[in-house]
């Protein structure tokens, strides 16, 4: 039997993004005591997430990694600035708590397409709902799926401003799951053209 890897594409924060973010999310966990959400507990951890691809074969992630650095060469560097949080589904029943990401030139989403492009090459399943670029910082758990109505405590943090960041290259990590958190192995990088 081959070994699988379980692993993502997703975007780099610079640390300092990764620390504003972390330091807000743990205000917003103090802000919601008691409500089921089990928070991002390493900052390095913070990331945008681009495609989940859950357990690949290690020779096809290898594959997909030079495939996705050959699909996103011709992709220009961008900007994005990270600011507010939210929830999904929404912000009273919130799922998935997230920090905003503002992709003003559709860069992310040009890259979001070129993944499923690829992942499609590779059989994985193409995502059914729309690319929205945000950062993870928290998932409801234990509320089969009802959320928690977060709607006060992210009233607050609705305009916070974590700073911004140049996409130049996109990342395929593998996940290790582990009592303290996943942790984040570094598999391949795919370059963005330099405009």
């Amino acid at each position: 039997m081959t070994d699988s890897v379980r692993s993502f594409v997703a975007v780099r924060l610079p640390e300092k993004v990764q620390a504003s973010i972390f330091a807000a999310a743990q205000e917003l966990a103090r802000a919601l005591p008691q409500s089921g959400i089990k928070w991002s507990r390493k900052v390095e951890n913070l990331h945008i997430t681009v495609k989940f691809l859950g357990p690949v074969e290690e020779a096809k992630l290898t594959a997909i990694g030079d495939e996705l650095a050959r699909a996103l060469a011709p992709v220009p560097r961008f900007r994005l600035g990270l600011h507010g949080m939210g929830a999904f589904p929404s912000a009273r029943k919130a799922n998935v708590v997230w920090a905003g990401v503002d992709d003003a030139s559709h860069g992310l989403g040009a890259v979001a397409a070129a993944v499923e492009g690829v992942g499609e090459r590779f059989g994985l399943a193409r995502e059914q709902r729309a690319f929205t670029g945000h950062v993870t910082v928290g998932r409801s758990v234990g509320s089969k799926g009802r959320g928690v109505d977060a709607r006060r405590a992210l009233d607050a943090f609705a305009t916070r401003d974590f700073g911004g960041m140049t996409v130049d290259e996109v990342h395929v990590y593998e996940s290790r799951l582990g009592g303290e958190g996943s942790t984040y192995v570094l598999r391949s990088r795919a370059a963005l053209a330099s405009n």
